[in-house]
Order: C-alpha cells, then structure tokens, then sequence
C-alpha cells in the first residue's frame, strides 16, 4: 500500500504539467498604435495654426490703401497741403507689410514688421496764391484755380516684444508728399484804388513744386483682443511719438505726438490666406512754423502666411 500511496502521488504531480504541455499556445493578440499629432495651441483651429516654441514664422501682406493728411504752414498766406480733411485724400494706393515673428517661449515672441505703400491723389481748389509783378518790386495774393496733383508715400518698420496678448512697439516710419500745383489767377493785372492799373502779373500761370517731409519714431503699448477667437484676433494700440521732423516749403521744424491704429493679427479666411486691415491717425502739436499738423491712413488687403 505504500509503494502504491507513492506511486499515486507522483501521477498527481506529474499530470497537470503533460496536459499543459499538449495545449496549443494562443496567437498573441495584434496591437494598434494611434499617435496623435498634439496640437502646439489648444485654441488651434483648421484655420489657425500656432507658432511653435522656437519657430519661425512669415506673413505677407499685400493691400490697398488711401489717406488724408496736411501740414499748415502758420506764416502768411497759407494753403497748407489741403484745404480740409475730407478734401485731402490720395484715395488710390497700393502697398505691402511682411511680418516676421519668432517665439521665444510658449508666452513670448518677438515680431519685426518693415511696410512701404504709394498713394496718389488730385486736389481742384480756388484759393489764394503769391504773384509777383513785371516792373513792381513787392508781391501780392490773388485768388486762383489751383489744379494740385499729389504722390505721397509711407514707410515703416516696426519692432514687437508680445507677453500672450500684450505688445509693446517700437515704430520709425517717414511720411512724405510731393505735390503738383497748377496755378491760374483770377485777375492779370495790379489796380490802384486811384491810379487803376498799374503792372501787369509776371507769373498768372504758373506750376509749383513743393515736397513735405515728416519722419521720426514711436513707441507705446498695444492690446491684442484675446477673449476673440484666435482665427479673428485683432489688435489696438497707442504709440507717444517724441522728436519727430517736419519740413516743408524749405522750413523745418521738431514736434511730438500720439499715434492710434487699430489692426487685424490673425483674421484667417484659410489656413494659408488671411485679411489684414488696419486704421491709423497721428496729430502732432504745433511748432514755430507749422500747425494742423496729421496724418491719417486707413489699409484692407490680403494677408499669406
């Protein structure tokens, strides 16, 4: 009975392990891997991609532009370079903006942004000029047709620290006119309340060049609109603009001023193609020379990035 005791003990151990051996092993189940390309912002949108950290980004702008400016000339007869500003506008221009950005860190970036545009426009006005005379020796005004045709150009570069949605700028820019003025007076000869006529005009038709001249720098802050959808952000901002030049009709002079602009940062129509746009007005305080001193701008176009 022992031997036999024994010998059912070894079966017992000894069976479970046979059967296990004579199951064929499984076939070990297929793994799928999904990678999901995160998203570097996670208000990104099929139209809105986010500059990743350390990245570097263009955009180009190409857009349509008009504006109305003037400086006043305080000596004198004085037409200034228009006579008001509904009258002083260039409405057909053309220029272009790059925008090169690059994140330092997930919350700052900087942002360099050189601009050119063109503008021309034609002013007809009748107000009063200076004409000298053949034999006298003194000048005087008379009223006239004033045919003025005008080409004024603007540029631009633009340097941005931007902590998320706050911008602090730094801006040199140069605005400058050139104008065209045909001038015809009314009258071709001096009168004397008692001796009637005396001289004739030297110069009743005549054309007259003059250049304007404004450049300097700004600097201030700007608010980016970020409770906005990051396919349509836009920006608004104010520049003080100390030590700026202003020449014109060979005077010269210092002023300072403010600077407001509103414009677009990320209205994407596309993930490719955008719309800039963007309003600006600048006054000056006036000078020994000069008042009325502004510059106004208003730009839509097409942006690429």
């Amino acid at each position: 009975m022992g031997v036999l005791r024994t010998i059912l003990a070894l079966l017992a151990l000894v069976a479970p392990g046979a059967l296990h051996a004579q199951q064929p092993t499984p076939p070990a189940e297929p793994k799928f891997e999904i990678r999901r390309v995160p998203r570097a912002h996670r208000n990104e949108t099929n139209r809105y991609r986010e500059l990743g950290v350390g990245e570097l980004g263009f955009a180009f702008s190409a857009y349509y532009t008009a504006r109305s400016y003037n400086i006043s000339d305080i000596s004198g007869l004085d037409n200034s370079l228009a006579t008001s500003w509904l009258y002083s506008f260039d409405p057909w221009g053309l220029g272009s903006r790059a925008h090169i950005e690059w994140r330092i860190t997930p919350e700052w970036r900087l942002s360099f942004m050189p601009r050119a545009d063109v503008a021309f426009g034609i002013l007809n006005a009748s107000y009063d000029n200076i004409h000298d005379f053949n034999q006298l020796s003194f000048s005087h005004s008379y009223r006239g047709a004033n045919d003025v045709q005008k080409l004024s150009l603007n540029l631009e570069f633009e340097f941005s620290t931007r902590w998320r949605w706050l911008w602090w700028i730094n801006k040199f820019n140069a605005w400058m006119v050139f104008r065209r003025r045909d001038i015809r007076a009314n009258e071709a000869v001096f009168r004397d309340p008692q001796l009637g006529a005396i001289d004739r005009i030297r110069d009743r038709e005549r054309v007259d060049w003059e250049q304007a001249y404004l450049f300097g720098s700004g600097t201030g802050v700007g608010f980016e609109f970020f409770f906005v959808d990051e396919s349509y952000r836009f920006l608004v901002g104010t520049l003080w603009r100390p030590f700026n030049q202003v020449v014109f009709r060979d005077k010269g002079g210092i002023t300072n001023g403010f600077e407001i602009f509103v414009r677009s940062v990320d209205f994407e129509l596309t993930n490719q193609v955008g719309l800039y746009f963007e309003a600006a007005v600048q006054a000056y305080l006036p000078t020994d020379e000069f008042n009325d001193i502004y510059y106004t701008q208003f730009s839509i176009g097409v942006r690429f990035r």
